[in-house]
């Protein structure tokens, strides 16, 4: 206990004094749980995300304190795979009795530190989090636009009802998911009025998921226009009728693409916020029975994903943009961008880098130009509504909203 105080402030000069609280507190939880064990246990980290705005070696210092801090319980790295905005990912030693996989976040001020604990394995056993304050980091610091793009647009925004998930636009029609209902709304200028409205059963969050991820999309089929409509804490997925939000058929797959001739589906990792390591494809035209016969093939587990002149653009799990062509991954900047990505002409719009239901900006990417948007609140989901346009779901000061912006 003593040595695990006296390497906290050694290197406590590494920070300002919260974050260094944080790894105090957290190493003391972990010290807890050491303790508690019947078997003195060997402690291994596999990783260290950064869900802030902070710089790579912040991220470094933070791994070397909690490095020092557990020093009494925790067996070197083998070598550190990598390390970049997104944080650092470690060869574990053998012999470990706990993995520890570590995620930094931060937004206004405030800092957390969410350790996960888990068996040789694999199964998770433990779930420790502490927050703080921080030193606030200015948005210049992070990203200072090349060419300024024209100045986004807000077209029409209306406050809607408390805790929206997902949000789909299509002509005056917009949908609306919530974590118990899905609602159509009919805009007509900027107010929306509710046209029909559908409950929903989910399962619980399945522990230890930290949000509910909702998830909207529209397929055209042989016979109609139908929703596809999905939720984090479910193992299937609601096709709904797109006039009277009537349920077609529950589905092992959700619809996460549809071009000229393929539709590309994917499904949620169980307790996650993000999509399995598996993606099917299917060639159109094609029936509801084909989506729930549909099998699929490996891929990197992923947040998001759309198609860029014949590439496939994916958010990966650590919140990297991973570019491939013809199935094969094909060299692109590793840059963090969050957990969402549109692409559509020459415009890339994506979520910044962090948890999604913390985000207070948004980020658009031309071929050569970076600009922003600054946001009041926080953005909690988007989807493209038409050329140029992405409709948005936002939080501010306790209120939701829907934004429709134009980036041109």
């Amino acid at each position: 206990m003593r040595r695990l105080l006296i390497g906290i402030v050694i290197t406590g000069f590494l920070f300002a004094q919260p974050p260094t609280e944080l790894v105090k507190s957290c190493s003391l939880k972990i010290e807890s749980f050491v303790l508690s064990r019947e078997v003195f246990p060997r402690l291994a980290i596999a990783s260290v995300k950064n869900h802030s705005l902070r710089s790579q070696g912040f991220i470094e210092n933070l791994y070397e304190l909690l490095s020092s801090a557990l020093s009494d319980y925790l067996l070197s790295s083998e070598g550190v795979i990598g390390f970049d905005r997104s944080g650092g990912f470690f060869s574990p030693p053998p012999g470990y009795d706990f993995l520890l996989k570590v995620t930094y976040r931060e937004l206004a001020g405030e800092a957390g530190l969410f350790i996960r604990i888990y068996s040789r394995e694999g199964e998770l056993v433990d779930f420790l989090s502490c927050t703080g304050k921080v030193d606030e980091l200015p948005y210049r610091e992070f990203e200072t636009p090349a060419i300024t793009p024209s100045t986004p647009l807000v077209l029409w925004d209306a406050q809607i009802p408390s805790f929206p998930l997902a949000v789909m636009k299509n002509g005056e029609d917009i949908f609306v998911l919530y974590p118990g209902r899905i609602v159509k709304y009919k805009k007509t200028g900027g107010v929306l009025k509710e046209s029909a409205s559908r409950q929903l059963t989910w399962p619980s969050p399945v522990y230890p998921s930290q949000d509910l991820r909702g998830f909207i999309k529209k397929v055209s089929l042989e016979d109609g226009i139908y929703l596809s409509v999905g939720i984090s804490s479910s193992a299937s997925y609601l096709y709904l009728n797109y006039s009277d939000l009537s349920p077609a058929m529950i589905l092992p797959w959700i619809v996460l693409y549809q071009g000229e001739d393929k539709i590309y589906l994917g499904k949620f990792l169980p307790g996650r916020n993000y999509f399995a390591p598996v993606l099917a494809t299917l060639s159109l035209p094609l029936s509801l029975q084909d989506l729930a016969s549909a099998e699929g093939e490996s891929f990197p587990s992923f947040y998001d994903l759309c198609f860029y002149q014949g590439t496939l653009n994916i958010v990966d799990e650590n919140g990297a943009r991973k570019v491939f062509k013809d199935g094969e991954e094909i060299p692109s900047p590793l840059s963090p961008v969050g957990d969402e990505i549109e692409c559509w002409g020459d415009i890339f719009v994506n979520t910044a880098f962090g948890n999604r239901e913390k985000i207070s900006f948004q980020s658009f990417t031309t071929l050569d130009r970076k600009g922003s948007l600054p946001l009041s609140g926080r953005v909690i989901f988007m989807s493209q509504s038409g050329p140029s346009r992405v409709i948005l779901l936002s939080e501010e000061g306790g209120k939701f909203w829907i934004k429709e912006i134009r980036l041109e």
